[in-house]
């Protein structure tokens, strides 16, 4: 029952309005503007993408994976049942990607972006049960809204294992930006990545990382695609939207 009551403050009709966390108000455009600035709330960050393209049909006719076992649940969450990716079968460039997710306790994943035929040409945007005490000695470029082992998140906006998060990344050339539950968590320019083992900030990449080009020489288009159940646990989609700039 939260969690329908959750998604009422993000959805209404067909689709969902922008909601600001911090208020959680269920309006959108200059009449939501202008109650969330009375309020002291100076931006609202996720926008309202209930018009917006589905990034997968309800057949999953427009997505691809190795293996079957994405489905649908019966509350409208896309469910992974495997290890697999689930891709999108369209490439996107320049684009803003909109979704809310629950995720099992311990649960590790993340949304794969500018995804080519390449297997080293992506980068992927974490999705972490931050909260859970396993993770609390986590480097920080692996918690929620990092781009993973690139760049950390300015702070951990996301909520725990069972609650509702909404994350939105805007993808423009080599801008990529990421709101987690209305807090800007990134805000980075790809072409700052020179060296394909050491950051701008001086950390170096994930040992698994090693072969992998510089972030600002991948192609700055690709498919979008969906992390499958990685570490035993489960992250469950639903909302997923995508417009092209």
């Amino acid at each position: 029952m939260r969690l329908r009551k959750l998604e009422e403050n993000v959805v209404s009709g067909s689709g969902h309005k922008l909601a600001c966390m911090c208020a959680l108000l269920p309006l959108s455009g200059l009449v939501a503007a202008a109650l969330l600035l009375a309020a002291g709330c100076t931006t609202c960050p996720h926008p309202d993408s209930g018009g917006w393209e589905d990034v997968f049909n309800k057949d999953l006719s427009n997505a691809e994976c190795a293996k079957p076992g994405w489905a649908w649940d019966k509350e409208g969450y896309l469910v992974p049942g495997t290890g697999e990716t689930l891709f999108t079968k369209k490439d996107y460039k320049n684009f803003v990607l909109d979704l809310v997710y629950v995720m099992d306790p311990t649960a590790n994943s993340g949304v794969f972006l500018y995804d080519t035929d390449h297997p080293k040409y992506k980068f992927e945007v974490q999705i972490l049960d931050d909260h859970h005490p396993c993770y609390s000695n986590e480097v920080p470029y692996q918690l929620t809204g990092a781009i993973y082992g690139r760049c950390a998140p300015r702070k951990v906006a996301s909520k725990p294992a069972g609650e509702l998060n909404r994350m939105t990344c805007w993808c423009e050339g080599t801008r990529v930006r990421v709101v987690v539950n209305g807090e800007e968590v990134v805000d980075a320019d790809l072409t700052d990545w020179k060296d394909p083992l050491v950051n701008p900030d001086g950390t170096t990449v994930p040992k698994w990382h090693k072969g992998f080009p510089a972030l600002g020489t991948i192609p700055m288009h690709g498919r979008i695609a969906l992390q499958g159940i990685h570490g035993g646990k489960a992250v469950r989609f639903k909302y997923l939207k995508v417009k092209e700039l």
